[in-house]
């Protein structure tokens, strides 16, 4: 690879949700979808995700309406999520082919409730600016969040296992004195804050450290290993 092709730009936007219920009645506070990353051995986008959410009857229904999904088909279950396999319909128009065509390549993609959050990179600005164009002339509704410099080989932050919603919990938790001596919070007013019950934020607490923790030992192994 070339100097010409190694810088580009990275992308950070939002996407609704699609198959998320009109009326709002999908309202399941842990839902989380988060795309496993792979080597792509079809033209295809990668097929595995991991889901997460107490409501599994109410994913389903939500994967049945996806218009990007055909099919879809559970792989494992544990109690960090579901692992699933999907089939894409193939259509043109949507965000997925625009990305395609602007050899945009998906570095991160998770959905909430909310909607799709992505970071994309493009390996030009050119290329950059005609995936925006494409989608304003498509009326594919996206939310720009950040555009910025990067380099495809850039090293990004170590995988810490952590889902969205743990780094969300533990970084409130960090900034309101959860974790100082004494509290300066407690997990009444974390929860509240984040929309669950003190139950469900422990919870999420105990998988993010736990998670955090198994991720910062496997690092330290691997660097006295290297020594």
């Amino acid at each position: 690879m070339t100097g010409d092709h190694a810088s580009g730009y990275e992308v950070e936007l939002g996407h609704p949700l699609a198959g998320a219920s009109p009326d709002g009645t999908f309202e399941d506070p842990e839902f989380e979808l988060t795309f496993v990353g792979g080597i792509p051995v079809t033209d295809e986008p990668v097929p595995y995700f991991v889901a997460r959410g107490s409501d599994r009857e109410a994913l389903d229904d939500l994967l049945d309406d996806h218009a990007s999904i055909e099919r879809f088909e559970p792989v494992s279950d544990g109690p960090e999520g579901r692992l699933y396999r999907c089939e894409w319909a193939t259509r043109d128009g949507d965000i997925l082919s625009a990305i395609r065509e602007c050899d945009g390549i998906v570095r991160r993609m998770v959905g909430t409730r909310y909607g799709w959050s992505l970071s994309v990179y493009f390996p030009s600005n050119e290329l950059t600016t005609r995936f925006h164009d494409a989608c304003l002339s498509r009326d594919i509704d996206i939310d720009v969040r950040r555009v910025e410099p990067t380099r495809l080989d850039e090293r990004h932050p170590p995988d810490t296992g952590l889902s969205e919603k743990q780094l969300t919990a533990l970084r409130l938790a960090f900034e309101r004195g959860y974790f100082e001596t004494p509290k300066e919070a407690g997990l009444d007013d974390i929860a509240s804050r984040l929309g669950i019950t003190e139950q469900a934020l422990s919870q999420r607490l105990r998988r993010a450290l736990r998670n955090l923790v198994g991720s910062t030992i496997d690092d330290l192994d691997r660097g006295s290993r290297s020594e």
